[in-house]
């Protein structure tokens, strides 16, 4: 009996723990498995990118969805806006509980309260990271180097300006090839229009373009190191004898190149002027050869050609301005920093830059792109720019660094010039106190 009531005690023992065995393994294997999924399963991201309307909003389109493929936890809302809101507003916006994890701004004017403010995101460790450092020009860090030594936004293309495209019928036509120095180009007048042609239009109503002009003339005439403290405030005599011959140069293009009432021209008109065929010449930004533009204008037959404003000596070399202001940028406080930095450097990658001409009309502001890669998503012309831009060098535009007062300061000035209402040395003294009164 005792020996029974021992047996069924032993089996008792044996059931149980046979029972807790296989509970174990069951949570092993069921534990383990559960605990590897939540290893795998990343939490679900939200961020909020802005940027204002227009055009630009296919290109962002396009790089949210390719990020949101290679990153299914993450969900990125576009807000956009009025340009003039946000340009006004982004301050206030940015330091906001309605603040965006990225945004896209202009690297000048009011980004420099936005840095002030505490609102970004240092991002040097992805220039470091990320290689930027190599990729970008010299002049893009400088540019976008705050005065605290830190990097907090990065271009996210760039516009070339101002480059002079050019109907090839109409050079061979006046039996002419791109000119090697300004004054040979100045020369092109005549046999241009002896051809049946306007010489050279752009649209001098427009301050963008007008300012431009007088920005290319300098550069041309003045010597690098003498450039830079112009850019730097360090110089402000416009009365030098380099730039009064700049002046000079852009009065000689009013007398032997331009149309009469250039000065009223604005750019739609100088573009259709080109791609009816009535200019042999037109002078505007890189943007102007994309699809929405150029690209979709000319007729089928029309062999489009390019080139930068020729040098007038020879120190000052052929480079081209350079605007790398369209930028992109993380705001700071937002508990999704890391999130905000990939975003940013997938946006910035090779394979990304690469494709910008799929969906935009500025370049990719990385400089490791090859022609080939260039011509893929572009047309050969502005492969062919990309190529130029490489080879000769990019400066800063003079305008961006001023006022922006400036501008329309100046504008009636150069038209005043270029239509012979001035002498270049009454220009020079005229444009000399219009600066000083708009730095005071």
């Amino acid at each position: 009996m005792m020996m029974n009531s021992f047996k069924r005690s032993l089996f008792s023992i044996f059931v149980i723990v046979s029972i807790l065995l296989v509970g174990c393994s069951s949570e092993t294997e069921t534990g383990g498995d559960n605990s590897t999924s939540n290893d795998n399963e990343e939490e679900e991201v939200n961020l909020v990118f802005s940027t204002i309307s227009g055009e630009g909003l296919v290109r962002w389109e396009a790089e949210i969805n390719a990020f949101e493929e290679e990153n299914p936890n993450v969900t990125i809302e576009l807000r956009e806006y009025d340009d003039d809101y946000y340009n006004q507003n982004a301050v206030r916006l940015f330091n906001s509980d309605e603040r965006p994890d990225v945004a896209w701004f202009w690297a000048n004017g009011f980004y420099h309260d936005i840095v002030e403010s505490g609102a970004l995101l240092p991002l040097d460790d992805l220039y470091e990271s990320e290689g930027w450092n190599n990729v970008l020009t010299e002049q893009t860090i400088e540019t976008h180097t705050s005065t605290d030594g830190n990097i907090y936004s990065v271009p996210e293309s760039v516009v070339l300006n101002p480059i002079i495209f050019y109907n090839k019928k109409a050079f061979s036509e006046a039996g002419l090839e791109e000119p090697e120095t300004f004054e040979e180009f100045l020369t092109f007048g005549e046999p241009v229009k002896e051809a049946g042609y306007i010489p050279w239009t752009s649209g001098m109503f427009n301050p963008s373009q007008a300012t431009a002009l007088l920005d290319i003339a300098v550069k041309r005439t003045v010597s690098p190191e003498h450039y830079q403290r112009l850019l730097d405030k360090e110089d402000m005599d416009y009365t030098h004898p380099d730039i009064v011959e700049a002046f000079r140069l852009m009065q000689e293009m009013g007398f032997n190149l331009m149309p009469e009432g250039v000065a009223g021209t604005g750019a739609d008109e100088a573009r259709s002027l080109f791609a009816q065929e009535q200019a042999a010449m037109y002078s505007d930004a890189s943007v102007n050869a994309g699809p929405g533009m150029l690209g979709s204008e000319l007729p089928e037959d029309f062999e489009l050609g390019s080139f930068f404003y020729p040098e007038a000596r020879e120190d000052a070399g052929k480079t081209i301005g350079y605007y790398d202001g369209q930028a992109l940028m993380a705001l700071n406080d937002t508990g999704k920093e890391e999130w905000a930095k990939k975003f940013l450097a997938f946006i910035m990658s090779k394979e990304r830059q690469q494709l910008i001409g799929e969906t935009a009309s500025n370049f990719p502001a990385r400089t490791d792109l090859s022609y080939e890669d260039i011509e893929e998503t572009y047309s050969a012309v502005e492969a062919d720019m990309y190529e130029s831009m490489l080879e000769e060098g990019t400066h800063i535009i003079f305008n961006t660094v001023m006022p922006g007062e400036y501008r329309p300061a100046a504008v009636p000035l150069i038209q005043g010039l270029i239509m012979g209402q001035y002498t270049p040395e009454e220009f020079a003294e005229e444009f000399n106190d219009m600066v000083n009164q708009v730095h005071e």
